[in-house]
């Protein structure tokens, strides 16, 4: 198991400036390394956290800013220290997420719902949905919407276990956690990923994530967890594609393409297209 030698997770093992600068690293220096307070050691400390993978809002904005912004001292390639700490984590037991579900369009084909039902883990009849419809805000998305609940009618799910939650920040994170899976429709991911910041649900959706809540994204919803949003899957995908489309090769990052009936199945450590 590798052993934690920074925070945010940038290595410091090995760094140019630990020598040159006589630094001493920002676990050593409680948070002080050789520039200067940093602000995502502080945090964590402030927290009581080894490093910001034990988190459960992880990736926080500050950490998304360093990871995948920053032009002089930003990963290359983007998000290499947030798979880093993710892999900390869970060696540690800390947080070993699995779960994801992100979905081209819904599971029109059978195994994508199998897996589904998979990770539900319990009968479906039994199982709590939070249904987020927040993408479907046009007059062409909203019928999409519908069929999006009727697939969770056609998965056993029952209708009184479904709650419809047009994010407006009157869900507290606590609420959330007690559904057994989020369900977000397809539609506008920029509009929906707007709402999301705006009322901080993306960081009830991250808590609900790292305590092994199911998540299902349908087109929209899937986008959002790619590093335009939630950083749930560290590649960027392009839905409603042709079959065989080839994936672009001009990205920083991995691009997948999806078609009808495909599906990503991701965790902690990586993604599986089924």
């Amino acid at each position: 198991m590798s052993k934690p030698d920074s925070r945010c997770g940038l290595p410091c093992t090995g760094c140019v400036w630990k020598e040159s600068h006589g630094c001493g690293g920002c676990i050593e220096t409680n948070g002080n390394p050789f520039y200067g307070e940093c602000p995502i050691a502080q945090c964590c400390q402030d927290k009581g956290l080894t490093h910001c993978g034990e988190c459960d809002i992880m990736p926080c904005e500050k950490l998304y800013e360093y990871s995948y912004k920053d032009e002089e001292h930003g990963d290359k390639p983007p998000g290499k220290r947030i798979e880093r700490i993710r892999r900390w984590a869970a060696e540690s037991g800390k947080q070993a997420w699995k779960n994801v579900l992100l979905t081209d369009s819904g599971w029109s084909d059978k195994k994508v719902l199998q897996k589904f039902l998979e990770m539900l883990e319990k009968p479906a009849k039994d199982a709590k949905i939070l249904f987020i419809p927040t993408a479907a805000n046009s007059e062409v998305s909203y019928p999409y919407a519908g069929k999006c609940f009727g697939e969770l009618l056609s998965a056993g799910i029952s209708p009184n276990n479904i709650r419809i939650h047009d994010i407006d920040g009157t869900l507290s994170a606590e609420e959330a956690l007690s559904f057994d899976a989020i369900y977000f429709t397809g539609g506008d991911s920029d509009y929906l990923l707007r709402r999301m910041k705006e009322t901080r649900f993306d960081e009830t959706v991250k808590k609900m994530v790292h305590a092994n809540k199911v998540y299902i994204g349908v087109s929209a919803g899937s986008d959002i967890a790619t590093p335009k949003g939630l950083c749930l899957i560290n590649a960027y995908l392009s839905f409603h594609c042709e079959a065989g489309t080839k994936p672009r090769d001009d990205m920083a990052l991995p691009h997948i393409p999806l078609s009808e009936g495909q599906a990503i199945e991701v965790r902690w450590d990586g993604y599986t297209l089924l």
